[in-house]
């Protein structure tokens, strides 16, 4: 009974997920395969727009568990991947609280955030991954072994000098950027097979799983490596060197396990995927597309005045004396609501018209920039006794930024996942991830070095000036003038005839 009553919760989750994100996660799959996935959450979202949400949901989440029989060792295998996969990121988010720590520029945090940009990029190499494989060893093994094999050896190899980097008099931020690029470079390498491998280790009435594992896995990951370090190094168990060494240790042994008592299906024939050529070639017809070219400009854009709040407020608080521990904590209080929203979000974005999501949800975003800023101008001189108050404000701003953000980013991906070409598999989706992706990733970057290049204090100003509410005062311009003009543009957007996004 206790089963039965998990496997029916867990198969709404997923279902709501399925519906809300149109089977089509930020992740990057495999062409072939990630179509048919997509196909299936098309279908279930237009049985939902017809009028029987609510049956439909229950009906959808009924077939989602019903049958997991033979497959609960997979979607076991899938979230320690997916997992894994998370904590580097997690140990990446603890780099800019350290430096900051340490004294570091906002500048140098700017040149940090660089080391992420590989998730936003993987486009680039994923036909590789997608089309180059050694038939003997495994089409996804190929490359998750190397892959994990590399994090694991370099998280070990960081045990020994992680320290000389970090508490070395100035800081070695170059190198340490370098270093996390390269594990974000191995993470976005094995995200990409893992997806694929998804997909064929599961049977077809369960894919839908593989969307739910990749969302939790990463959380997880993301949660052990970020919350789980500090956490532990507050408590005087371990040190970040130590951490990075267990952690390290555990990647070579499980990936070990994985390469040696995980078989992998052959390709099918039929399987087989396209050359690399071909699908570099469908990305350059995609560019060819008026709707794709107005898009990219939307995508390129409408994240800008989002930077201040998604960045650069958290270390200014940290700046102003919260320690970071503190910072960590409220994070982690948000992580569930993380992993709940898209099936919140889901009953908004099925239909003809998911971008009214964000239509409705952009001010109140644009909104907590001025407001975050308001509140850091306010933070207490002192933090002993505790500003239980303040705090509650902060962690309030936080509720409101997760739900706005996880709302757009469900109702853009309903858009994609509604406007993609069926004829050219995952490609279409693929590609679009990585627009938004990198949309989200320059404001910030940049933002951090307009903070430094704004602030001017010292006998040398004519007037001294903070940049971080100057860069405030800038985002609520853009936003407020990017929703005058972009929002129509938006709407315009998703009016088009799905014939006007398709490559002929």
């Amino acid at each position: 009974a206790l089963r039965s009553t998990l496997r029916r919760l867990l198969g709404t989750v997923s279902a709501g997920l399925r519906v809300g994100r149109g089977e089509a996660e930020s992740s990057v799959m495999a062409d072939s395969e990630r179509s048919e996935l997509r196909q299936r959450g098309a279908d279930k979202a237009k049985d939902a727009k017809g009028g029987g949400d609510a049956f439909e949901l229950e009906r959808n989440s009924e077939e989602a568990a019903g049958n997991l029989t033979g497959e609960y060792g997979n979607l076991f295998i899938l979230g320690v991947l997916y997992t894994l996969q998370g904590i580097p990121m997690g140990l990446a988010a603890v780099m800019p609280l350290i430096l900051k720590d340490r004294g570091v520029s906002f500048s140098d945090v700017g040149t940090f955030s660089l080391s992420s940009w590989p998730f936003s990029l993987k486009l680039l190499w994923a036909p590789i991954v997608d089309t180059v494989y050694i038939t003997s060893f495994g089409r996804r093994k190929t490359w998750i072994v190397p892959s994990q094999v590399t994090i694991g050896l370099t998280l070990m190899a960081l045990a020994f000098f992680v320290d000389d980097l970090l508490y070395a008099e100035k800081p070695a931020v170059l190198s340490l950027t370098v270093i996390f690029f390269t594990l974000y470079a191995m993470c976005a390498t094995q995200d990409i097979a893992v997806d694929g491998w998804a997909l064929t280790m599961l049977r077809p009435e369960n894919v839908g799983w593989a969307a739910s594992m990749n969302s939790t896995g990463q959380t997880l990951g993301y949660a052990l490596g970020f919350t789980g370090y500090t956490m532990l190094e507050q408590m005087k168990v371990v040190t970040l060197a130590s951490f990075m060494g267990i952690l390290g240790f555990v990647f070579i042994i499980v990936t070990a396990l994985v390469a040696l008592l995980k078989k992998e299906k052959p390709v099918p024939p039929e399987d087989e995927p396209e050359d690399i050529a071909t699908a570099y070639k469908h990305m350059g017809s995609m560019l060819k597309l008026r709707p794709m070219r107005v898009l990219i400009a939307i995508l390129a854009t409408w994240k800008v005045a989002f930077a201040l709040t998604d960045a650069i407020a958290p270390l200014k608080f940290q700046e102003y004396g919260i320690p970071k521990e503190h910072m960590t904590y409220m994070t982690s209080l948000l992580m569930p609501l993380y992993i709940a929203l898209p099936a919140v979000a889901a009953r908004w974005t099925v239909g003809p018209t998911p971008l009214d999501l964000v239509v409705w949800v952009y001010p109140a975003r644009v909104l907590l920039g001025p407001v975050t800023a308001a509140l850091a101008a306010g933070t207490p001189a002192s933090m002993s006794p505790i500003p239980y108050g303040f705090y509650c404000l902060v962690f309030a701003i936080g509720l409101a930024g997760a739900v706005t953000s996880n709302f757009m980013f469900v109702s853009q991906m309903a858009f994609f996942a509604r406007v993609s070409d069926p004829a050219m598999g995952g490609t279409y989706m693929t590609f679009l991830n990585t627009l938004a992706n990198l949309g989200g990733m320059w404001p910030n970057t940049v933002a951090f070095y307009m903070v430094d290049g704004f602030t001017c204090r010292g006998a040398a100003c004519a007037m001294e000036a903070d940049g971080f509410y100057i860069v405030a005062v800038l985002c609520a311009v853009v936003g407020a003038g990017w929703y005058i003009i972009g929002i129509p543009i938006l709407k315009w957007l998703q009016l088009r005839k799905l014939d006007d996004w398709k490559v002929r």
